[in-house]
């Protein structure tokens, strides 16, 4: 460990082990690797969980789990707002600990543990709370670079993302109300509203095609026909504003990486030694 290391506040230190590539010390990179399998191990419980008719022993083994999964992400819960004025981003603030639990990944903390809570508290549905409990896998947005690049993209490109959303609704309520109107009468079990059309229009529009709720009329299947190749290309446009956006965002990445490859230090051609710039 580095003299300067030494030197820093127990927070500070705190902070740097808690913090994801903050740095590659040992201790670090432990905190890091064990979040991530506390993370992993509970998904494989919550699935495990689902398996109807399990012995006790492995309930008694998902509980175990599930108790110390709690300790874990409660202390990691506490130790992160304590930690939080050592952020660069919230040390501008007045209350940086209050800031932070306004955060996404200050907020996913906080629901990966309410659920057990909650259950001690007051009487829910079980399924809620597991459902809730899938919130422990988007902590691993933390850990993983390739998930946080996906984060930015999807922030980047979220105003051309709506527009094809809003697009995409749009031709979704026009299809349906010209089925319903066309089809409606013939089959009213089927086309009888505009809600009930509307399975129809996005199993035909992302051209899955199910087979359970067809048009029968001609004009129908004319309609159908030209529906089901306008959905091929309405789909595809929030594919490729994604696949620029990955595009960009690995470019801005290999530029970054190449800038910190550049060394700023100048040594003298003669002694070796390294000069001031």
């Amino acid at each position: 460990m580095s003299k300067e290391h030494e030197k820093l506040s127990a927070r500070k230190k705190a902070y740097l082990y808690l913090e994801p590539w903050s740095t590659n010390s040992g201790a670090s990179l432990f905190v890091d690797g064990l979040v991530t399998a506390a993370i992993l191990i509970n998904i494989a419980a919550l699935i495990v969980e689902t398996i109807p008719n399990l012995s006790n022993f492995t309930y008694k083994s998902l509980w175990i789990i599930e108790l110390f999964s709690i300790a874990f992400f409660t202390i990691e819960y506490f130790l992160r707002i304590w930690v939080a004025p050592e952020n660069k981003s919230l040390k501008k603030h007045k209350h940086p600990r209050l800031r932070y639990l306004m955060t996404p990944f200050a907020v996913i903390d906080l629901m990966a543990i309410l659920p057990f809570y909650l259950l001690l508290l007051f009487s829910f549905n079980l399924k809620f709370l597991l459902i809730l409990r899938l919130f422990r896998l988007l902590k691993l947005v933390r850990y993983f670079r390739a998930l946080q690049i996906m984060v930015n993209v999807f922030k980047r490109k979220s105003q051309e993302l709506l527009i094809a959303v809003f697009f995409t609704l749009t031709l979704l309520i026009f299809i349906s109300f010209l089925m319903y109107y066309v089809e409606g009468p013939h089959q009213p079990e089927v086309f009888g509203s505009v809600p009930q059309t509307f399975w129809w229009g996005i199993i035909t529009l992302t051209t899955v095609g199910y087979g359970d709720v067809v048009p029968i009329t001609g004009w129908g299947k004319f309609f159908g026909g030209i529906i089901a190749i306008l959905g091929i290309g309405i789909f595809a446009l929030p594919a490729g504003i994604l696949a620029s956006g990955f595009s960009t965002e690995l470019e801005k990445i290999t530029e970054v990486s190449s800038e910190d490859n550049e060394s700023d230090e100048v040594y003298c051609p003669h002694c070796n030694k390294l000069m001031q710039k």
